[in-house]
């Protein structure tokens, strides 16, 4: 009997303690969909500098959702969104920039399939539930280590 309620006593205890944690968990969606509002920023970037060209509140293009992911082994680049209290809220992979892929028909028996190029236009969306303060772009090193390249401030 005294094993039955110490079992009965601790699941009740379990049960107030989850009920308080459930009350201070927020879930923040992580993808923006194509006819949501988001924070859009855009950069001009060369392989050394990135600027901040804008962030604007608007519907993302279809075509850049479908460049957006989070990060994964095949990025050169990556851009982290932190908040005006320094926490990282989102982290997103952004391939190489500055090489550009083609494909073309009797082609595809090529070595290279692309070239680099000097600058590129960037725009990542962030979902609205996020307020960007800083981005920071972090380029892999040859061990394929992130390495902070540049902190950008919004304005």
């Amino acid at each position: 009997m005294k094993k039955i309620n110490i079992i009965i006593l601790s699941l009740f205890i379990s049960l107030a303690y989850t009920e308080e944690t459930k009350k201070d968990f927020q879930i923040h969606k992580l993808h923006v969909g194509p006819n949501e509002d988001a924070y859009v920023a855009s950069f001009k970037a060369s392989a050394n500098s990135f600027i901040l060209k804008e962030v604007k509140i608007k519907k993302p293009k279809t075509r850049n959702l479908k460049k957006l992911r989070f990060i994964n082994d095949d990025d050169e680049y990556a851009i982290r969104v932190f908040d005006k209290n320094g926490t990282e809220m989102i982290a997103i992979g952004i391939g190489n920039p500055f090489f550009a892929t083609y494909e073309h028909i009797g082609y595809e028996d090529r070595k290279y399939m692309g070239g680099p190029v000097t600058s590129a236009d960037i725009e990542i969306a962030i979902p609205l539930e996020f307020k960007p303060a800083v981005f920071i772009i972090s380029k892999r090193d040859s061990l394929g280590k992130f390495n902070d390249l540049q902190e950008i401030l919004v304005p």
